[in-house]
């Protein structure tokens, strides 16, 4: 653990200097409450700085593998405006690696202002797929959504889940087996859309993957600032799963209007048939943790993803 540290302490300096803010003097570990664990797994702790100026900051370390260092590293560089700025020393193994990110502090709900924010989300996430667009062969480092990604979506992470619990739990396959052939339906016809979708190499980008709703844990209000977290289920991918959990169909318009005054070029027609098809993206992605839900005895969470899902 003290080599941890060390290298922790590290990383923290030179993510000061990028910040501009001087020199380390010393740092010590600070346990992370629970709810800020996550679910991913990923190790992480609190280092609480000492600058030569007397100023205290804290800072994350995070376990993250190769993409998420490197999609750290990226944005960092492109000026960190909507994510925690970050820094690793190691971004070639692809082994779990210490990172060090900015501490964003206690997640705050949305503000008020539904509108206003949602525009600040949209302006925030055009800015991110905007800046990566079409740059698949820089980041060669980032999964590719190909045919064999989308039919994993639809299977290894979700259906298969789904099916066998049906097969295993006798009180799950009362519940949810009559919808089993129609479940299996939507997947094939997304899993063929979002194949399609993902020819159109002009459009695909850095994406998030797993931006969840308004009430979810990855956009940070930042004193009324969008800040976006945790991107180990990254890929290069169309934008519209950045979209669909977190819009609904209406407000993606924003995202379409601060797409557009980037400089790109997308009618609204495309856009907005191309929003349709991705949108039971999330569906899927959350299909088993809804499922575990749903053994805890939280039935509803499974029960509208299974509704959307027959009848979207």
């Amino acid at each position: 653990m003290d080599n941890d540290i060390q290298l922790l302490t590290e990383e923290a300096n030179e993510l000061s200097h990028i910040l501009n803010r001087g020199n380390i003097v010393s740092a010590q570990v600070q346990k992370m409450e629970p709810y800020e664990q996550g679910f991913s797994g990923a190790s992480l702790l609190r280092l609480k700085v000492l600058f030569a100026d007397g100023q205290q900051v804290s800072f994350i370390g995070k376990k993250a593998d190769l993409k998420e260092r490197m999609v750290m590293r990226t944005l960092t560089e492109q000026g960190h405006h909507h994510t925690p700025a970050a820094y690793c020393e190691n971004l070639t193994s692809d082994e779990a690696q210490w990172m060090v990110e900015e501490d964003l502090g206690k997640q705050l709900s949305a503000p008020s202002n539904r509108l206003q924010w949602l525009n600040k989300v949209a302006a925030a996430l055009a800015e991110i797929h905007g800046n990566n667009m079409n740059r698949g062969k820089e980041m060669a480092w980032l999964t590719p959504a190909d045919a064999e990604y989308w039919n994993k979506i639809v299977g290894q992470l979700s259906v298969d889940h789904f099916e066998k619990a049906i097969s295993d739990d006798y009180r799950f396959a009362q519940q949810f087996e009559g919808y089993l052939p129609k479940v299996k339906e939507k997947a094939a016809l997304f899993a063929k859309n979002m194949i399609e979708i993902s020819q159109e190499e002009e459009w695909l980008t850095l994406t998030h993957g797993d931006l969840q709703n308004v009430e979810g844990n990855h956009v940070y209000n930042i004193q009324g600032n969008p800040y976006i977290i945790d991107f180990g289920f990254s890929s290069y991918a169309p934008f519209y799963i950045d979209l669909v959990d977190y819009f609904s169909a209406d407000e993606a318009i924003l995202y379409h209007k601060a797409l557009i005054e980037r400089g790109f070029s997308l009618e609204l027609k495309d856009f907005e048939e191309r929003f349709k098809a991705a949108s039971l993206y999330p569906c899927f992605i959350y299909m088993f943790p809804s499922m575990m839900d749903w053994k805890r005895g939280n039935e509803e969470k499974l029960v509208k993803l299974i509704d959307k899902i027959v009848h979207d």
